[in-house]
């Protein structure tokens, strides 16, 4: 394996720091938790399997709130 390209430390270090860890419907550990922008929003799309909960979760510095679409 490679050594990991430097100008994307940074971006993976920010994304194992902040993506979320725990569903926040039932608490269990996440198993997807994966980053995208939308504008200037960091969002992180998630999916917990012990639930089956999937949705967003944006961040917004030190809290984190949760979009969920209707279903």
């Amino acid at each position: 394996m490679s050594a990991p390209d430097r100008r994307f430390v940074a971006d993976a270090d920010a994304h194992r720091r902040d993506q979320p860890r725990y569903c926040p419907a039932c608490a269990a550990g996440l198993d997807l938790a994966s980053e995208f922008w939308e504008g200037d929003e960091r969002r992180f799309y998630c999916w917990c399997a012990a639930c089956d909960w999937t949705g967003e979760v944006t961040t917004t510095g030190g809290t984190a709130r949760g979009h969920e679409p209707e279903h």
